[in-house]
Order: structure tokens, then sequence, then C-alpha cells
């Protein structure tokens, strides 16, 4: 392993790319919260992790579970390939690697904000009210004849800004890719032996 050619890049975006994967799977820390009143609603959402709950009962829903699983395992299956690529970038494999996994946090979590944008408007038009991203607003329920003004307080967490982080790095990786092949080829030329007249 020559120090010289690792790629810093994949290798730091695959090791906090794996962070993320170790923290849903320990703490089932979301990328977003959403909280309804006093203890009325709480929402912990992730591509990797989803929990939701109404007057302190749990709402599952299997489809998002398996959304989450499928997040999870790709997410893993991108710092395991990519952290390969980064410390032996010139192998034949690595190229192949690299292909595989740079694209996949970014896409991730730019599904995610899609996704969120789409479920939270959709969510506001069903019950006649505005949820923001991040902030904090004042809605009012109608219920039985009576309203109600309920505060909703949303927000990313650092976890959110770590996965942007770590796909910004590996697109880096992929960017720098192109540098350390250059330097590979010119090794390479320098290192033939020239030819006997």
């Amino acid at each position: 392993m020559n120090i010289k050619k690792i790629n810093w890049f994949g290798l730091t975006g695959g090791l906090i790319t794996l962070v993320l994967v170790v923290l849903s799977l320990a703490y089932a820390s979301p990328w977003w919260q959403l909280t309804l009143g006093q203890e009325v609603g709480q929402a912990n959402i992730s591509p990797l992790n989803f929990s939701l709950s109404m007057l302190g009962t749990p709402i599952l829903i299997p489809i998002v579970w398996f959304m989450n699983l499928i997040s999870l395992l790709s997410l893993l299956a991108c710092a395991i390939a990519i952290l390969i690529y980064s410390v032996v970038p010139d192998k034949t494999f690595s190229k192949n690697l690299l292909g595989f996994a740079y694209k996949k946090p970014l896409i991730i979590t730019i599904l995610f904000l899609v996704l969120l944008f789409v479920a939270t408007h959709f969510i506001g038009s069903i019950f006649h009210i505005s949820i923001p991203l991040a902030g904090s607003t004042n809605v009012t329920l109608g219920l039985e004849g009576t309203s109600v003004e309920i505060p909703i307080t949303t927000g990313f967490t650092w976890i959110f800004c770590l996965a942007v982080i770590a796909a910004g790095l590996c697109i880096a990786a992929r960017l720098y890719h192109r540098r350390i092949g250059a330097s590979t080829v010119v090794t390479t030329q320098t290192q033939q032996p020239s030819p006997k007249p």
C-alpha cells in the first residue's frame, strides 16, 4: 500500500458513511425531526430509520421499514466499497468499486429531501396546514366543533449535515481519482526502460 496513492477524500467519505450506518443501527439517529405540541406527536425520520408516534402510541408503516433496510444496506455496501478503493486506488478492480459506490450517498440524500418535501406537502394538503421543513409554526385543528392551536417544530439534525459531507466527499473522491490515474500513467511511463539503439 502506497500512502501517496491513497484517495483521502474517498477514505474520509467512506468512514463518515460507515459512521452514519453505525449511528443508525446503535441510536436510530434521525436526519429530520418533527414535534407536534407537548407530547402530542413525534416523528424521527431518515433514509435509514423511521419512528412515528401519536399520543405516545408508535405507528408502524411496513413499506417504510423495507425502504430503510434497502437504504441501510446500500450505504453499508457503499462504505465498504469506497474504503477498499481508497486504500488501493490503482488496482484493476478499484475503478469498479468507485463506480459502484461514489454516487450512492448523494442519491440517497437527494431522494430523502425530495420524499420529505413531498410528504410534508401531501400531509399539509390533507389537513390544510403548512408544515415547514425547518422552523416552527402554529396550526389550528378543528376537533368536534372546537378548534385547537398546536405548535409544530421541525428541523434537520447534525446527522443530516454529516450525510451531506459524506456525499460531497464521495463525489470529490471520484474527481480526485482522475489525478491518481494520471499520476499512475506518468509513473509507469517514466519507469519504462529506454529502447536500446
